[in-house]
């Protein structure tokens, strides 16, 4: 009886252990557009920044938007980053995979060439 029970056991061990070899799963992210970061983006200093400066630190916008303003007009520039990341999981003979999208968007203002505003969607 103690053999049989022990022969169980051994081979509901092994079952186990090659299930677990069946299921897999693993991600890739792959990142479009600049990483303007937290304090990059505390050094733009409304009234005193100016869009040469912006420019050569944040390089060249996804966008450029000119608006009439009841004060005239004013420029806004917009950088896109977005992160997509890639699952593929496996289980026994079945496989699936998906995807998702993260994006993050920086805007700044300008009025004269001069910073207005700057924030992050």
């Amino acid at each position: 009886m103690v053999r049989r029970v022990a022969s169980l056991i051994a081979l509901m061990t092994l079952c186990a252990v090659a299930l677990v070899g069946c299921i897999s799963s693993g991600s890739v992210s792959e990142f479009e557009g600049p990483n303007i970061g937290d304090r990059t983006l505390s050094q733009i200093e409304p009234g005193e920044t100016t869009q040469t400066w912006v420019l050569a630190v944040l390089g060249e916008p996804t966008e450029r938007a000119a608006i009439d303003d009841s004060d005239g007009p004013v420029e806004v520039w917009k950088w896109v980053r977005r992160k997509i990341v890639t699952t593929k999981g496996s289980a026994f003979v079945v496989s699936s995979r998906s995807k998702s999208e993260e994006v993050r968007t920086v805007y700044v203002e300008f009025k004269d060439g001069v910073v207005t505003r700057a924030w992050r969607d």
